[in-house]
């Protein structure tokens, strides 16, 4: 019975990478052709100016770029398309398998889009502020490009921990309890890991991020004692 259903888990997951890994190379193919638009928007929100030091290195990093565009933009589909075939597996009723989606993809999108629009300026300043008349900064579009993209992605994974931890607390695996008495050492990894993942050691920009995960981390806490409570009066 055990392998059966282990069989059954694996064939799903083959076919969500493969349907999933689609829907990226349709989105990547789509983004390269507006990579330069994607590049140059990138480049006017951090008031930054890259080089390229090979001649294939413009070509390769647009192709880099496009294939993080894609991932950024096919997030919807990636998100239904697990929902739809871990659904049965997962055993989430129909309204609650269309609001984790919603949802999913909602905090995803808040995350990069913070990241995007508040962290990634005030970062990348913060970076080259250490420039002068002795100290230039010649940064690769590559090196730029990576960056960058790293950055939005770790903050729009960031942002879905009301979502894992709510997920946790309905297959029983984690309780709400569990995470009131270890609070003061969630607040101790959160600080660390935003030392880690924010680009600048100073404490406004690891801030923009520790704060909002706390804020998420404590929704996630009611989250799952919501989901508590209703499992025992059903």
């Amino acid at each position: 019975m055990e392998r059966e259903k282990t069989v059954v888990i694996l064939k799903a997951i083959k076919r969500l990478t493969i349907k999933a890994l689609l829907a990226v190379v349709l989105s990547g193919i789509f983004s390269f052709i507006f990579s330069k638009s994607i590049l140059i928007r990138l480049l006017k929100n951090t008031n930054m100016k890259v080089y390229y030091y090979t001649l294939p290195e413009v070509f390769f990093s647009s192709v880099e770029l496009s294939l993080f565009s894609g991932l950024f933009f096919a997030m919807p589909a990636i998100v239904v398309i697990i929902w739809r075939e871990l659904h049965g597996i997962m055993k989430l009723k129909t309204i609650e398998g269309f609001a984790f989606s919603i949802f999913t993809i909602l905090l995803f999108y808040l995350g990069g889009f913070f990241c995007y629009f508040v962290v990634l300026p005030s970062g990348i300043q913060f970076l080259v502020g250490y420039e002068n008349e002795m100290l230039k900064a010649m940064i690769s579009v590559e090196k730029f490009i990576t960056f960058s993209a790293t950055m939005i992605f770790a903050f729009g994974v960031t942002f879905e921990i009301p979502i894992i931890l709510l997920l946790l607390s309905k297959k029983g695996i984690l309780r709400s309890q569990t995470l009131t008495k270890t609070r003061r050492f969630a607040i101790l990894f959160i600080t660390i890991a935003s030392a880690i993942i924010t680009p600048t050691p100073d404490v406004y920009n690891m801030m923009l991020l520790a704060v909002p995960t706390y804020f998420l981390f404590e929704v996630g806490i009611l989250l799952m004692k919501i989901n508590e409570r209703r499992q025992k009066h059903c």
